[in-house]
């Protein structure tokens, strides 16, 4: 063997080594919180972390993965209490990663999607939510190629929070389970997607929000809120055993493009008792896609001259969430009204015509 050969022999395992090293350090460093739900049904009693890496061993050539387990519950067992757990547990180590992954049951996920962004302003690194429609362990499940597709994300600039599922990029507050059985899962009405996950990761910067907010964790909430979906013969006499020390705000969903029922002349709902008793009202559609606009009907103008608050496009989800966090943060009627009309995370298209809070 040459004098060259023999140098090549000695130094290949050493550079091998260092080469690879190197490489694991330089992947970006990933968060992985595991909540419960479908997607943390592993087999054989292995911990999380190692279930994982043996069934998805992709995502380690992704990214080197951390793995917390603040909780570990079926999602429709959370409660807003969970939420405040988790952005805490982010707020804490928003500065030790570069991205952040939230595997989830599917039920809640939009929930806990719109709570992560509204208390967590200024974030500005990728808050990912997954999930499965199977288990890991099951042959033809989707908690694989979703955990994939949503470490990936997580390893970009892309300062939102979003739920990655089913081959899609959708923004967290602006999502909704729309199957029980279809792998794509959730979907966003009145927003586009932020990206889509084929053969490439496509990412629509033209859709993204960025903004140059400070971070600060405000996770202060009040959960006394009350979601009614109105339905025809539906009246306010049935809420008069209603006891707004309990109720702190009402989500009201009706018809149309925000239309509350007339009985009489006058509103079917009690909107008058519930402003003279300082509980703010948020009105939105009862349709999935579409706008509310309260000066339309007639019932809708009489909702608002009375204190109601358009919800526009929201979805109902983020609504109730919104509402919470607006009653966290003041118990002013007219601050948590002022609140609810502003856009804080993207979750709904502000009205060109109103000033900015």
């Amino acid at each position: 063997m040459g004098i060259a050969a023999q140098v090549r022999t000695i130094l290949e395992p050493t550079c091998s080594h260092n080469i690879s090293d190197l490489h694991a350090m330089t992947r970006p460093s990933i968060l992985l919180i595991t909540t419960g739900g479908t997607f943390g049904m592993l087999p054989g009693g292995k911990g999380f972390r190692e279930g994982v890496l043996e069934a998805v061993p992709e995502v380690a050539r992704l990214a080197r993965l951390e793995v917390r387990s603040p909780f570990a519950l079926d999602s429709s067992s959370l409660s807003p209490s969970h939420w405040a757990e988790l952005a805490s547990l982010l707020a804490a180590e928003r500065d030790n990663h570069d991205g952040f992954v939230v595997t989830h049951g599917t039920d809640t996920m939009a929930y806990t999607a719109a709570a992560l962004s509204f208390m967590l302003p200024g974030f500005a690194k990728p808050i990912i939510l997954t999930g499965a429609q199977r288990p890991l362990a099951e042959i033809r499940t989707d908690a694989r190629s979703n955990l994939i597709d949503a470490v990936e994300v997580a390893t970009k600039a892309f300062p939102e929070v979003a739920i990655v599922f089913g081959g899609l990029v959708l923004r967290g507050n602006r999502s909704r389970k729309r199957s029980l059985e279809d792998y794509r899962a959730f979907d966003s009405p009145n927003y586009p997607a932020l990206g889509e996950v084929g053969t490439e990761l496509l990412l629509n910067e033209n859709v993204i929000r960025r903004s140059d907010e400070a971070f600060c964790l405000a996770a202060d909430h009040d959960p006394h809120v009350l979601h009614i979906r109105l339905a025809p013969g539906m009246h306010g006499s049935s809420l008069e055993g209603l006891d707004t020390r309990l109720t702190r705000g009402v989500v009201l969903q009706a018809f149309g493009a925000g239309n509350v029922p007339l009985t009489g002349g006058r509103e079917a709902f009690p909107l008058a008792r519930l402003r003279d008793e300082g509980v703010p009202v948020l009105v939105l559609s009862g349709c999935e896609f579409g706008m509310v606009n309260l000066s339309l009907y007639e019932g809708g103008q009489r909702a608002a001259a009375l204190g109601a608050v358009s919800g526009r496009d929201m979805t109902a989800e983020a609504a109730v969430v919104k509402m919470m966090c607006a009653l966290g943060r003041s118990r002013d009627p007219k601050v948590v009204r002022t609140l609810l009309a502003a856009d804080w995370a993207g979750e709904l298209t502000p009205d060109p015509d109103a000033r900015s809070t």
